[in-house]
């Protein structure tokens, strides 16, 4: 496929040349990070642009015009996010506002109707007195709409909660058995509080209403959503949330949500709050980037997710609820040496990097720096001078441990991404995809696998996605225990910096991967954006900056991707930066007029034999 250089449309606004304007970017809030290997670790996406201006109502369900191809090339992978969301403002007397998508895709399939949540940065700038400017629109989150198997798509921005103009993203989308689709993200209440919220679809996908409040206890983040039957009426469907929420002090716990009406009404509660430990190896009181799967067959559920420790290794685990989510239990892994029975140590993937640093003025006159160190996989030579000693990359992409989960028949399946290293962020080593099975609804479990084993020992293996789907053969005997095929797609990071998206696929549920079942999903391969670009002034030496100003550094494909099978056919999104945008001409711009990629989300679908 040949992928294209791409100018995006002006908006601007003439304005007189604003000197020492206060610039409305990201604002880097410190305080949630955990301590690991020497340094901090942030761990919570604490990257906020709030519409501040008093929006119009915009609570009116959102429609789409009519279908078009959103992709004219050869390969069988296509971008899925349409251009009329992307555009460039600007303002004289500051840098562009160069509003693209982010990734960050999911996907949600019924018959031929598909929809993908995906995160973007639908903001409008405004200049008010003394030439300030303020955010008056931030739609960070999206969708793309399909009526015809993935063959034509659009996109939408998804309505804000009412009296609000901003969502922040984080999206992810599922369908029901009646061909209704959620999608529970991050939003901003009329009141400024961020919450957790679904839209739901009742057209099949085409259409989304408004956005409703699901929980604001805390500061929420990673919210995942799933459907399923209801165990105490299976002929009904619930929809459930799973998602984090932070203390003031950088605690966390797991919080849940379950809807029994259809999305109209929700009911919340707390998980799983760990305490502290005093030793700093074992499970800590911070936990993040839940997952939560259903059982279609029993309605059972199951949440996934991460807890951390305070040294090198973190820790999986699994609760599992048999009532509908009114209580939960955790499943137990038994790994010997384990801090305990139900935890299942990893290493996080991805090299320990600096993504730009806040500036604090101390009362004694002194400036206190706090770096925004992350996990990342990234190109090109390390630019020194950070606030941390971590080395800091132009072009970057954040990574983490989120774990994915599927579950059919009492079959569990879990995949993610691991380190080849045991050394927290070691900038030399590779990353695998890892997989466990169990059979029997947790109670015991398969020895680890390797998914794919090809390639460099440095290459890096991220984002996974899982799903379960039967081969044609079997579509013909639906009363198998369980489907045979186990589906897990994921980005791999040459050591020349290239990435692509692949396909492995078990066809004998879970015992082995082969490598002839691996196949490329990407056309071509992809290269990093510049999310991470020096711009030092006078009162931050260790400042940077994305190229979408919008966005915070290192934020680029996003936290994870999505994969959905039907009958005949395995839908895969995932974020690319294949494509390239040609940066606006500004004497204030670190990389104007530079050439550079750009983020898009990219779907391919894969038949079933």
């Amino acid at each position: 496929m040949l992928r294209t250089t791409f100018f995006l449309p002006l908006l601007t606004v003439a304005t007189t040349a604003l000197a020492q304007m206060p610039p409305p970017d990201t604002t880097l809030v410190a305080g949630h990070s955990v301590a690991k290997a020497g340094g901090r670790l942030s761990v919570r996406d604490a990257i906020v642009a709030r519409a501040t201006a008093a929006p119009a109502d915009r609570s009116k369900t959102a429609a789409l015009p009519a279908l078009a191809p959103a992709w004219a090339g050869s390969g069988s992978d296509r971008r899925i996010n349409a251009r009329a969301l992307d555009s460039i403002q600007t303002i004289a007397g500051t840098r562009p506002f160069v509003n693209t998508s982010v990734a960050e895709g999911t996907i949600a399939s019924f018959r031929s109707h598909l929809v993908s949540a995906h995160s973007a940065s639908g903001v409008e700038i405004a200049v008010g007195d003394n030439s300030a400017l303020s955010v008056i629109r931030n739609d960070g989150l999206a969708y793309s709409y399909s009526s015809d198997g993935g063959r034509h798509w659009d996109s939408a921005y998804l309505p804000p909660l009412p009296g609000s103009s901003t969502s922040l993203g984080f999206g992810s989308v599922a369908a029901d058995r009646f061909g209704n689709f959620y999608i529970g993200g991050i939003g901003v209440s009329a009141d400024n509080q961020l919450t957790v919220s679904v839209n739901k679809s009742a057209d099949g996908g085409r259409n989304f209403a408004a956005a409703v409040a699901v929980d604001a206890q805390g500061q929420v983040d990673k919210a995942w959503l799933a459907t399923g039957p209801n165990p105490r009426s299976p002929q009904h469907d619930n929809v459930y949330l799973a998602w984090v929420s932070f203390d003031a002090a950088g605690a966390s716990v797991l919080r849940f949500a379950r809807s029994g009406d259809g999305g109209r009404s929700y009911s919340s509660q707390t998980v799983f709050a760990p305490p502290p430990d005093a030793e700093p190896a074992n499970p800590q009181n911070v936990v993040q980037f839940p997952m939560i799967a259903t059982d279609s067959a029993d309605g059972r559920l199951y949440i996934a997710l991460l807890q951390f420790g305070f040294v090198a290794q973190d820790y999986l685990r699994i609760f599992t609820s048999d009532d509908g989510g009114e209580s939960f239990r955790a499943l137990a892994f038994n790994v010997p040496g384990a801090p305990n029975a139900q935890v299942y140590p990893v290493t996080q993937p991805g090299t320990f990097s600096e993504c730009g640093a806040a500036r604090q003025d101390l009362p004694d006159g002194q400036a206190a720096y706090y770096p925004n160190n992350l996990l990342t996989l990234h190109s090109g030579a390390d630019l020194g001078g950070s606030a941390s000693g971590l080395p800091r990359f132009q072009h970057a992409t954040r990574v983490n441990l989120q774990p994915v989960l599927a579950v059919s028949k009492g079959n569990l399946h879990l995949a993610w991404s691991n380190s080849t290293s045991t050394v927290f962020g070691a900038a030399d080593a590779g990353a695998r995809i890892h997989y466990l099975r169990s059979r029997n609804n947790g109670a015991s479990w398969s020895a680890p696998l390797v998914v794919d084993r090809s390639g460099a020992d440095n290459a890096r293996q991220v984002l996974p996605a899982i799903a379960l789907g039967r081969s044609k053969a079997e579509l013909e005997s639906p009363l198998l225990p369980a489907p045979g095929d186990v589906h897990i797609a994921y980005s791999v990071q040459m050591p020349d910096g290239s990435l692509v998206r692949r396909l492995a696929r078990s066809t004998d549920r879970g015992d082995s991967f082969a490598a002839r079942n691996i196949r490329q999903l990407s056309s071509v391969p992809s290269t990093l954006a510049p999310s991470n670009i020096p711009l030092a002034d006078a009162r931050n030496a260790y400042r940077t900056t994305h190229y979408n100003r919008m966005k915070g550094a290192c934020v680029s494909l996003g936290d994870y991707a999505g994969i959905a099978v039907d009958n005949h056919t395995v839908h895969s999104v995932w974020g690319d930066s294949g494509e390239t945008l040609v940066q606006p001409l500004n004497p204030l711009d670190p990389i104007s007029g530079q050439p550079h990629a750009r983020e898009n989300v990219y779907y391919s679908a894969t038949p079933v034999r």
